[in-house]
């Protein structure tokens, strides 16, 4: 059947095969026979091997066409990654020139589509390596959690204007974990609390140094999440109520909640949500040592 695959055949194409192969193998039988008819119970056996074969084959087949997908997207983003990265070493160079006010806005219209086109970029390469099975990839380190927060809501706060986001931290909040991984972990989290919380009120974030852990919590006030969407907001490709006529929409994928999981998740870690009329909360676990958390492998060439 993977050779169906590899010719093009697409899902309707394999089945019928088997109709076809059904018929002919009826036909011969019936051929062979002459005027007695074949018997009952071998008509049933054949027809459940036949049932079986099919159920194989298009698990079979379909898994293979969703690993070759995926590895499309992967090999695809691994190759804009060039292109993308000489545009905004372009784009920064323009903005440190001295030459006009023109340029200089140019510049910084370059720079944050090419922010925008790298976040798209890297979600898409995250799907693709934790539908590969091989997960994300983490490089822990010795790091203080509530400085990582700290620094990465200095930047959301730029980028969002006048949204209020308030950091509260609690306790021992050092760790051994992928800094980046956490950040874009936050940067997922505030960015969709920003998106679908009351724009008046302040998006709050607290680090909590615990007995062997650290929790971050996520809280905005708005509209609660009805309870069918909560279920599987952290499935992939899911986007809350009204997300298309939100600003900011066109540079989602619906994949932000999923890798925030898949972060924790290779750091050992596991995350949670729950919303009601008051207050939307999602909450990270992450454990403190270095036993629990999966290193990232040795990169190759």
């Amino acid at each position: 059947m993977l050779s169906c695959a590899r010719h093009g055949f697409d899902i309707n194409q394999l089945c019928a095969e088997y109709r076809a192969l059904r018929a002919v193998v009826f036909r011969l039988w019936l051929d062979e026979g002459g005027a007695e008819p074949p018997a009952l119970d071998d008509i049933v056996r054949f027809n459940e091997a036949i049932d079986q074969a099919l159920t194989e084959s298009v698990s079979f087949f379909s898994s293979q066409v969703d690993r070759s997908r995926n590895l499309l997207l992967g090999m695809l983003g691994h190759d804009m990654r060039s292109p993308l990265h000489t545009i905004q070493m372009t784009a920064h160079q323009l903005a440190k020139l001295d030459d006009g006010q023109q340029v200089s806005a140019a510049a910084a219209r370059l720079i944050r589509s090419g922010a925008r086109m790298q976040a798209l970029l890297d979600d898409m390469l995250d799907f693709s390596r934790t539908k590969l099975g091989l997960g994300i990839r983490v490089a822990p380190a010795p790091v203080d959690v509530a400085a990582l927060v700290a620094d990465e809501l200095e930047q959301l706060r730029v980028a969002h204007g006048t949204q209020s986001v308030e950091l509260d931290v609690a306790g021992d909040t050092r760790a051994l974990c992928d800094g980046r991984r956490i950040q874009q972990m936050l940067g997922n989290f505030v960015g969709n609390a920003i998106k679908y919380g009351e724009p008046t009120a302040a998006v709050e974030v607290t680090v909590t140094g615990g007995n062997g852990e650290i929790s971050i919590a996520v809280r905005n006030r708005g509209p609660a999440i009805p309870p069918s969407v909560l279920r599987r907001v952290f499935e992939p490709l899911e986007r809350g109520p009204g997300a298309e006529t939100r600003p900011g929409s066109e540079d989602s994928l619906g994949l932000g909640l999923y890798i925030a999981r898949e972060i924790a998740h290779a750091h050992g870690g596991e995350v949670a949500a729950r919303s009601d009329e008051s207050e939307t909360v999602f909450t990270v676990r992450l454990p403190r040592g270095a036993g629990d958390v999966r290193e990232d492998p040795p990169h190759q060439h």
